[in-house]
C-alpha cells in the first residue's frame, strides 16, 4: 500500500479509478489489450518489489527499474515491438511507471511513494521506499496493525 512523505494519505490495495488522471487509460487499455505483455512486465516489477522488500532500506526508483527491465526485455523479448504495434501513442516507460504504482499500492507493506518530477511524469520518475526509522512511519504502521 501507498502513503505519503508524511504518511498522512493511504492507497490501496484497489485504485479508485474516479480519482485517476485521464492518462490512465493507456494502463488500463494494456491491461485489456495485451494481457501477455503486462503479465511478462508484471513479473518483472514485481520481482524488483520483492527484491527491494528484502533489503535491509527498502528502495525503490522506478526509473532505474524500469529501464533495466526494459533493456532486459529488448534483448530477450520482442515487447517493444508488440507494444509499440499495440499502443503506438504509448510510451512503455510510462505505462510500466503506473503498473509499478499499481502494484506497490497492492502490496500488503506500507511504500512511501515520492515523485521526483512534475505530475505528467510522475510514474516512471518516482521513488518508492520504507522509512522503518520514520516516527510517522512506525505510527501508520501501528494503526494497520490491528
Amino acid at each position: 500500500m501507498i502513503t505519503d512523505i508524511e504518511c498522512r494519505s493511504e492507497i490501496g490495495p484497489e485504485l479508485d479509478r474516479a480519482k485517476l488522471n485521464p492518462y490512465w487509460a493507456e494502463y488500463f487499455a494494456f491491461v485489456q489489450d495485451a494481457r501477455s505483455l503486462h503479465a511478462l512486465a508484471e513479473s518483472a516489477l514485481q520481482g524488483a518489489i520483492d527484491a527491494a522488500r528484502g533489503q535491509p532500506r527498502p528502495y525503490i526508483d522506478s526509473q532505474q527499474v524500469i529501464s533495466e527491465i526494459l533493456t532486459r526485455f529488448g534483448s530477450q523479448h520482442n515487447f517493444h515491438r508488440q507494444f509499440n504495434e499495440a499502443f503506438a501513442a504509448a510510451k512503455p516507460s510510462q505505462v510500466l511507471g503506473m503498473h509499478l504504482y499499481e502494484l506497490v499500492a497492492r502490496d500488503s507493506d506500507w511504500w512511501v511513494y515520492f515523485p521526483t518530477q512534475h505530475v505528467g511524469h510522475a510514474f516512471p520518475h518516482a521513488t518508492y521506499f520504507m522509512p522503518k526509522e520514520d516516527a510517522r512511519f512506525q505510527r501508520l504502521l501501528r494503526r494497520h496493525a490491528a
